[in-house]
């Protein structure tokens, strides 16, 4: 798979985004909150022979730029913004996963003109304060210096939800670190933004946006999620509520599947479904 890279000026912000061609309608993917645009390869992979797939990196996270602040789900949509302005993207499918969903939830609430359908996997709710807890472990190693990427890596392959651990991991986590001419790495983004997000995140209500959905979404379910019983992103109640309130969407639980498995290890799954939803959405559109 050949992939472009881009920067788009966001508002004075230069924002990178991963075009992995492919023809057809766009879709833009929205990566979580310590991910960079590379999460998406798997799954672009698949999609391209029918649609054209771009992914961005959010400001503060791969090869955006680190400005100072907005880092919080309403300017990450106008920075999704600035992205379709630059590619001349009218409408586009919008899919995002953990906080990717809610920055896209956000966005399609706020240019509902911009999008066509939303795709959302594993978040699109409120944040459960549970979750800095349980996620505090992986945020250790944001602003670390490792000795090279085997040592960067090395506990990373050990942790359950990257199992099995495959070339899209591996690519993941090499496009997550500046490689330094000493043999050294470290990570692209930094705690101090990190923070900021989620002391933002528990400022903002994403479940606001939901009366302002109105468009078909396709809804993606990791039972095992991060392996504790109540910290989640997206809960199963959660999404069939709003995969009935939202009318002509669906709600799909990908078995067995974790909060990063469900795109590492699940993506053909998770790509057919999205064809066969966007074909029939299409369908039912042209009926109407």
């Amino acid at each position: 798979m050949q992939i472009t890279n881009h920067k788009v000026d966001a508002g004075g912000v230069q924002i990178h985004v991963v075009d992995y061609g492919g023809t057809g309608e766009p879709i833009v993917c929205i990566h979580g909150i310590t991910a960079n645009a590379r999460f998406w390869d798997a799954v672009a992979e698949q999609l391209t022979p029918s649609y054209r797939v771009l992914a961005v990196d959010l400001r503060g996270r791969g090869d955006s730029e680190k400005p100072t602040g907005g880092y919080n789900i309403p300017q990450h949509a106008q920075d999704i913004r600035h992205v379709l302005t630059h590619f001349q993207i009218d409408n586009a499918i919008i899919m995002g996963h953990s906080l990717g969903a809610m920055i896209s939830i956000c966005f399609t609430a706020t240019y509902p003109e911009s999008v066509k359908r939303l795709l959302l996997v594993d978040g699109g709710e409120d944040l459960n304060r549970e979750l800095e807890e349980v996620l505090k472990p992986s945020f250790e190693r944001l602003g670390q210096v490792y000795a090279n990427f085997n040592e960067y890596t090395e506990d990373l392959k050990t942790k359950p939800f990257f199992q099995p651990w495959n070339s899209y991991v591996q690519e993941y986590f090499y496009a997550d670190v500046h490689h330094h001419p000493n043999g050294t790495v470290s990570t692209r983004t930094t705690k101090a933004i990190i923070d900021q997000e989620i002391e933002a995140l528990y400022r903002t209500s994403v479940n606001q946006y939901h009366n302002d959905i109105h468009v078909p979404a396709l809804l993606f379910y990791a039972p095992n999620c991060l392996y504790h019983p109540t910290a989640y992103l997206l809960s199963k109640e959660t999404g069939q509520h709003l995969a009935a309130k939202w009318k002509n969407s669906r709600f799909i639980e990908v078995p067995g599947s974790n909060h990063f498995s469900i795109i590492f290890s699940e993506y053909k799954v998770v790509a057919e479904e999205i064809r066969q939803f966007l074909e029939m959405s299409n369908l039912e559109e042209k009926a109407r």
